[in-house]
């Protein structure tokens, strides 16, 4: 890529891959943030290398619902791995430290707290309702399970978080 951008498989007028990276890219790694990954710029980098692929052949209809729907599996994938290895382990592994936004504001620091409590089901869904805005119905396709089980976890999600904070005041 020596200047050229890459708009391959993409119609005429369509963003180029390196447009939507600069777009979305942020928005993303502050979703990854939200959703408990320990390395949102490398769950970001990597959803996009397998962005590329797709978008190089011109399979993708929804760009940002479909960047939405791999972060929220990339994260599940490194968490499920991480749960794995912390089983192998005799020691606790310690959280990493919250960024020095959250902590200059002890609001937002127990609202993260308390969202990394939760199931995480119930985190991607209440993150992709409020956080991202999104409609139930794209929630559903991002989490790839039906519109009813949405409804529930942001149900019981809101109820879970709302229990959280009130424990901890």
């Amino acid at each position: 890529m020596t200047g050229e951008r890459m708009t391959a498989g993409a119609a005429p007028g369509d963003p180029s891959f390196e447009e939507i990276f600069r777009i979305q890219a942020g928005r993303l790694a502050r979703l990854a943030h939200l959703l408990g990954a320990d390395d949102p710029e490398d769950v970001v980098q990597e959803a996009f290398c397998r962005f590329f692929v797709v978008y190089r052949d011109g399979r993708v209809d929804n760009l940002v619902g479909y960047l939405n729907r791999m972060v929220v599996n990339e994260v599940r994938t490194r968490q499920r791995r991480t749960k794995l290895a912390d089983r192998k382990r005799l020691h606790l592994v310690t959280a990493p430290p919250a960024n020095e936004q959250i902590e200059r504001n002890e609001s937002i620091h127990e609202l993260v707290r308390a969202l990394r409590d939760l199931p995480p089901r119930q985190r991607e869904a209440l993150v992709l309702r409020y956080w991202l805005d999104l409609p139930l119905a794209e929630i559903a396709v991002a989490m790839e399970v039906r519109l009813g089980t949405v409804k529930s976890l942001v149900s019981r999600g809101v109820a879970r978080l709302g229990q959280e904070l009130e424990e901890h005041r």
